[in-house]
């Protein structure tokens, strides 16, 4: 309030004074040039005054709002894969091994008892599993895919025996005979089933190394 006093003062006084120079110039009207002249001088008076209250009266900066910095949590770390866990992997290993063994030699003759010999092979597959019984919860996947494999070396271990039942023991069939039919039907069949099951074991194998790598 005092400081709009002082501005009204400050105003009538320089209103007062150019009043007095028109009655000294015998009551003349004063030019444009010098009213606009006294004009700006009272507005700019009035502005420094202004900027000086507004500069006294201005806010005070708020201060920064705090940061709150959440503590992290370290992610849970995963169990280390148990001793028995390990063994079973080991043990889905020698099992392959075992089944594929037959089958990796060079050359074969397909008497009978070859016949017998690479169906026992394929058939160890689920007897095997058996043996080593069920996994972690880790490890279910892999458990699932050996024992997929399992059944499909099974229907390779019945094929098989099937071309054994039909053959004589060096191997052979009448040709153009049911019997030759049936054979070779048979041994194709067994043969394909031994490249897919054994192609599931190498996948489960695969997929328990994953398993190792994510945990300590």
């Amino acid at each position: 309030m005092k400081r709009q006093m002082s501005w009204a003062l400050l105003a009538g006084t320089i209103a007062r004074a150019a009043a007095t120079r028109r009655r000294a110039a015998g009551g003349a009207v004063m030019p444009a040039t010098i009213r606009r002249r006294a004009v700006r001088l009272i507005a700019g008076v009035v502005l420094v005054l202004m900027a000086g209250g507004c500069a006294s009266h201005r806010a005070a900066p708020s201060p920064a709002a705090g940061r709150s910095i959440a503590a992290s949590t370290p992610a849970p770390t995963a169990a280390p894969l148990t001793a028995a866990d390990l063994a079973w992997i080991a043990g889905v290993t020698n099992l392959h091994q075992k089944v594929d063994k037959p089958f990796r030699a060079n050359s074969m003759t397909m008497t009978r008892a070859k016949m017998t010999e690479l169906g026992d092979a394929l058939r160890a597959c689920h007897r095997e599993l058996r043996r080593m019984g069920a996994p972690g919860t880790r490890l279910q996947p892999v458990y699932v895919m050996v024992n997929k494999a399992c059944r499909a070396l099974d229907r390779g271990a019945a094929c098989f025996a099937k071309a054994a039942s039909v053959s004589d023991a060096a191997g052979g069939t009448v040709a153009g005979t049911m019997e030759a039919r049936i054979q070779t039907r048979s041994l194709s069949c067994g043969f394909a089933a031994q490249g897919n099951g054994s192609n599931l074991l190498s996948g489960a194998e695969a997929q328990a190394v994953a398993i190792k790598a994510h945990v300590p």
